[in-house]
């Protein structure tokens, strides 16, 4: 896969991502296990992905995972 092809992908799963974060309700906050018991909310959460830094990029991970694991399970129920 090209370069091109393959920042094109990260920017497309970026996006996914940032769409499903925008669907968290503003009141809700999550912890990634940062010190000092710190939340965040969804635009936090955004902004990190947006960042492209090392905790946007473990949300992207999780949220894929997430994605993945629902539809081998949508697959099962089939």
């Amino acid at each position: 896969m090209s370069e091109k092809t393959q920042d094109n992908l990260e920017d497309i799963k970026r996006e996914i991502v940032i769409e499903r974060l925008r669907q968290i309700p503003t009141t809700v906050k999550i912890s990634f296990g940062r010190d000092k018991g710190e939340f965040m909310n969804r635009d936090d959460m955004i902004r990190q992905v947006e960042g492209n830094t090392e905790l946007g990029r473990k949300i992207i991970h999780v949220q894929l995972d997430y994605l993945k694991a629902f539809k081998n399970i949508s697959l099962l129920e089939a």
